[in-house]
């Protein structure tokens, strides 16, 4: 039954997924799908990745403590039994090549030591730019410390002991809070920006050939006219309406915020690099800024645009 199925979603998706799937688990099917539509991964390491700054006042922790605040916390809750939202020695790689973008995210929950190759979670997103579809990969979680020295290929034959189960990922949510795109900026992976993909405006949907349960996670988007904020990036109907467009414009101050971070220009996200003073922030972004709250509150207004982001043939 769910071989026929994941044959009815290939054929719509034109991927021969049911053609090999039958015998195989649930890993399989979904590493062979997203090979087809995204492209193959390659093993790696997270010792290849950058370190994610933690920073105090501008300056690097030395000694970091739990629970502690800083400049640009993690938006992203680390959750019950973490050291908060300020753990350092996060890395961040970049997989990408010219028909894919992929970026893993090896995530420190609690604090080790910078050269500490155990992590509490290592996740990898996959985007075909040209289509749209996007995989979505975890190890790790729930399921305790993983090895990051040498990562198996998630859509290789070879990596499905070490990778979550697509129906548990998809049941984690990620794509609630990467709505408006494969590749959400945030204060804290901001920090070293310059190694993340990003296609802010780009078809965008997700692989899911025998309904794992990616399928649900949210892909509208809210498009008001001359809108100064959608000049950079789509406005997302999920998380991004709650609290990601509050986080980055100072209308809320998140978790473990320092000082800093609760006053200007560190209380403002958006747009990165402010070389601005408040007021004409204010003057530039406030009403586009209330103009996109409104939309989240009633989306279904005239102004606001609601649509589907695109999904292209390849």
């Amino acid at each position: 039954m769910i071989c026929r199925f994941a044959l009815s979603i290939a054929m719509a998706m034109g991927l021969a997924v049911c053609g090999a799937a039958q015998g195989q688990s649930n890993s399989e099917i979904y590493a062979r799908a997203c090979r087809e539509a995204v492209g193959p991964i390659p093993e790696f390491s997270c010792a290849d990745g950058v370190s994610v700054p933690v920073t105090v006042d501008g300056a690097p922790v030395s000694a970091p403590k739990p629970g502690m605040d800083c400049d640009r916390p993690a938006l992203l809750n680390n959750g019950e039994g973490s050291d908060g939202q300020c753990v350092p020695n996060s890395r961040i790689l970049s997989l990408s090549t010219t028909r894919l973008q992929a970026a893993v995210m090896c995530r420190q929950k609690r604090i080790r030591s910078a050269d500490s190759m155990e992590f509490d979670e290592i996740d990898v997103i996959a985007h075909n730019p040209a289509t749209g579809a996007t995989c979505w990969f975890q190890a790790g979680g729930p399921s305790g410390l993983v090895n990051g020295a040498r990562a198996p290929s998630p859509t290789g034959a070879t990596g499905g002991g070490y990778w979550r189960a697509p129906e548990a990922v998809a049941q984690e949510g990620c794509g609630r809070c990467h709505d408006s795109g494969p590749f959400m900026f945030s204060p804290f992976v901001g920090q070293v920006w310059r190694v993340m993909p990003s296609d802010p405006f780009g078809p965008y949907y997700h692989v899911d050939p025998a309904s794992f349960g990616f399928a649900v996670w949210p892909t509208e988007q809210l498009a008001p006219r001359d809108n100064a904020c959608l000049g950079c990036h789509r406005i997302g109907t999920g998380e991004t309406c709650r609290s990601l467009t509050q986080w980055m414009t100072g209308r809320a101050i998140p978790e473990a915020a320092d000082a800093w971070a609760r006053r200007y220009p560190g209380s403002h996200a958006m747009p990165p690099g402010l070389d601005v003073t408040q007021a004409t922030w204010a003057n530039v972004y406030a009403q586009a800024v209330d103009e996109l709250l409104s939309c989240c509150r009633k989306p279904d207004q005239a102004a606001c645009n609601r649509e589907k982001a695109e999904k292209r043939a390849d």
